[in-house]
């Protein structure tokens, strides 16, 4: 029975995470949904230091001290730059704080989450089935109600349905027939997505699904560097019409231009959280931007406020400087690592790991990567599988400890 409650649990969050664009235009509390799950991490782990306080002697065990350092180092730089150069109040400093850390807090609640609610992701076939077919059925109501029921984004779509459609394939099929519907379902929404990540996620799905499903090879970053070849390909277009062509004109290149100059500027912290690309530095429109012409152009102007938060690299090395951008760096290499572990037990989880991560660099290129919000449910089922895997590695250690004693 409390196998089952912890199932609904959570299936609930996770249906939450996925409609989460849609609910929080009708549902204003929900706005709040993703920041709550990230800052829940803060009393969970104060819970599980009090739990296991005799056998961690007073020190996290894991590698959750890596992540927790770092978060805080990443913390410290960013506030350093409020402080020191104050160009937006503490209100908005404090909130810009958590969007900028809440990928990596979602990423250790949902580990607590495991640890203490434990389940197996691949066992939630209907669960991830049933988010499918609600997804495409909303997906295909807004077509036809247009104006009554609000659309997701063309980049939530492609986000979401890259996800389901991976989770599709990881869970057991044991109803072969509802798969295959649920994942022509996916596909089509893929393609309707109209975004070249779309294209570009089916690509890279391909080739690690063949890679480490099928001829067991463990990825390497190089592997990951080859794949971002053919991706670069496909949106070539783009690229060169923004950086190339464009340069100095289009918000992107314009963007990148001046998050190079403050880094060099406000060397090594930058100007501090909510004061350059992020959310509230659009909505509260920064002082930075007219300091540094931002607010002289037709699109990224006060009035306009348009493009401003389609960057990643951008916000960290303008709000965090170099120093902070190194940290968060760090923060996605220790992911990467304990990743990487994963491979040694199971096969099948790595490989819904490795897609989940490299989809979410891919889209560091062009949106708002780690810190746009329709990938904090990347967040949360990366947390939970790689705590499944701690789980299991610390029941064995444990084992062989017992049989050592004895």
């Amino acid at each position: 029975m409390q196998k089952k409650y912890q199932s609904i649990i959570w299936s609930i969050l996770l249906g939450f995470f996925v409609f989460h664009g849609v609910l929080e235009d009708t549902i204003p509390m929900v706005n709040f949904f993703d920041e709550g799950i990230g800052l829940l991490c803060i009393p969970l782990a104060a819970f599980d230091y009090w739990k296991n306080r005799k056998e961690n002697r007073g020190v996290l065990a894991g590698s959750r001290r890596w992540e927790f350092g770092l978060l805080l180092l990443f913390l410290v730089t960013g506030l350093a730059g409020n402080v020191l150069y104050r160009f937006q109040p503490a209100w908005i400093v404090a909130v810009s704080a958590v969007l900028s850390t809440k990928f990596f807090m979602i990423l250790l609640t949902a580990g607590f989450l495991q640890k203490y609610m434990p389940i197996d992701l691949q066992e939630q076939e209907l669960t991830i089935q049933i988010l499918s077919i609600l997804w495409f059925a909303y997906y295909g109501l807004t077509l036809i109600f247009k104006g009554y029921l609000v659309a997701p984004e063309a980049w939530d779509i492609c986000a979401k349905s890259s996800l389901l459609f991976a989770l599709l394939i990881f869970c057991r099929h044991q109803r072969v027939w509802l798969y295959r519907v649920c994942l022509f379902l996916m596909i089509l929404m893929l393609v309707l997505s109209g975004k070249e990540k779309s294209y570009g996620a089916i690509l890279i799905f391909a080739v690690l699904y063949y890679l480490i499903v099928h001829k067991k090879v463990q990825t390497k970053l190089r592997y990951i560097l080859y794949m971002a070849v053919p991706v670069a390909l496909l949106a070539w277009d783009k690229i060169y019409f923004y950086y190339v062509e464009g340069h100095g004109h289009y918000a992107k290149s314009i963007m990148t231009g001046a998050a190079l100059q403050i880094a060099k500027d406000y060397f090594p912290i930058g100007t501090g959280f909510g004061t350059f690309g992020s959310t509230y530095a659009a909505k509260y429109y920064s002082p930075v931007y007219h300091l540094y012409g931002i607010a002289d152009n037709a699109q990224l102007g006060e009035q306009a406020r348009m493009y401003l938060t389609d960057v990643f690299w951008p916000i960290l090395l303008g709000e965090n400087g170099v120093l902070g951008t190194v940290i968060y760096s760090g923060l996605i290499l220790v992911l990467f690592i304990r990743i990487q572990k994963v491979f040694y037990y199971n096969k099948t989880k790595y490989f819904l790991l490795i897609y989940m991560l490299v989809f979410m660099m891919m889209t560091t290129f062009s949106e708002a990567g780690f810190m746009q919000p329709m990938v904090m449910v990347y967040a949360f089922v990366m947390g939970a599988l790689l705590e499944e895997y701690e789980g299991k590695r610390e029941q064995k250690m444990k084992y062989f400890k017992q049989r050592e004693c004895r």
